[in-house]
Formats: structure tokens, sequence, C-alpha cells
């Protein structure tokens, strides 16, 4: 039973797709998909919440190895990511015609230290705080903002539909991500025999 690795999120946030998305650009009204996005967002925190109230302080902590993220790691990066990637783009976007967007790198981040010494809790109620930040602005958009347009150093046109679309994809491969450190680090070295029917790759 094995679990597909996480470490393209770790290592630059970057997937790329390989499958047959299950519905087009086209297929969805703008307002529709934005507000069912936001209510995506809004269980994020809630969802990390629970997944981590039973672990202690050595399994937030583990790393794989030293090139790695920890959960402590992970937790940072969604804190920092959420303000300086995803809420600022959006502002810009909105309030600049045709932004260019700087390029985010968060293996830089993390070599800076940028993601560390964070306390679970204050890495929880940190997160919780900037995502309510986030969601207060997307209620704002108005109903035609998707088709705003920006412009990524790196990857060059974009709206802001697409944008507000990646944030919960984003949001889910972390969690994955979490879920497999936090499987690996608290339960696989314990399950004896059973180890053979798994593959693992935090």
């Amino acid at each position: 039973m094995a679990v597909q690795p996480a470490r393209d999120i770790a290592r630059g946030c970057r997937l790329q797709a390989a499958c047959t998305p299950l519905s087009s650009p086209e297929s969805t009204s703008h307002t529709g998909s934005m507000r069912e996005v936001a209510g995506w967002l809004e269980q994020t925190p809630r969802i990390l919440r629970l997944m981590l109230r039973a672990s202690g302080e050595a399994e937030y902590l583990w790393k794989p190895s030293p090139s790695r993220w920890s959960i402590a790691e992970v937790l940072g990066h969604l804190c920092h990511v959420e303000k300086l990637g995803f809420r600022r783009r959006v502002e810009r976007i909105m309030n600049e015609d045709n932004p260019l967007l700087e390029n985010y790198d968060p293996n830089a981040f993390a070599a800076a230290g940028a993601y560390s010494g964070r306390t679970l809790e204050d890495a929880l109620t940190e997160f919780e705080r900037e995502r309510a930040e986030s969601l207060e602005l997307l209620r704002t958009l108005p109903v035609d903002a998707a088709a705003r347009p920006g412009r990524h150093a790196e990857l060059g046109p974009l709206t802001l539909g697409h944008l507000i679309h990646e944030w919960p994809f984003h949001d889910l491969g972390h969690v994955r991500q979490i879920a497999e450190l936090l499987r690996a680090a608290k339960y696989y070295p314990h399950m004896g025999p059973w180890q053979k029917f798994y593959t693992i790759n935090p």
C-alpha cells in the first residue's frame, strides 16, 4: 500500500499534474468557484489542529533527513506564505494594473530560518490568524475579480482566478505532507512486521 511521496511539496511546492482534471475552467462560474475555494480555505486550520492535537514535540520537530522539512517547518511555511505568497499577491492584483509578481522561493526562506522557531500552538494560532485575514479579504472581492490579470516573474501571464485556485491545491499538498510525516514518525516505527506492506517517503 504505497503512498505518493510529498517531497515535491517541500522542495519548492511544485507538482506537475499528470491527470485529466475533473472540470475545466470554462465549466465553473468564477463567482461560484471562488466561494467554494473560500469555503475550503476556511477548513484547513481546523483540519491541521485536529490532525496534530495528539502529536508531541518529538513528532513535531522530526526531520526525515537534514534536507527535508519537519512538521514544524511545514507549519512555519504555511504561516509565512499565507501572508507573503498568497494574500500579498491578491492585494497587488486587485490594487495594481497587471502587476509583476515576484517569485516566492520556499527553500530559500527555509534556509534563512523563516519557517523555524515556532511552537506547535504558536504555529497553529498564527496560521489561524493569517488565514482569517485572508478570508476577510476574499469575501470583499467583487464578482468579476477572478478575471483580473497579473504577471508572474517565472510563469508569465495569469489571473486572480488562477491564484485563488492554487491556494487550496497548495493547502492539500501540505496537509498530505504533514500526514505522511506524522504517520512516519509516530506509528511506522512501532508496526513491526506490518511495515512490509507499506512504503513511506515523508
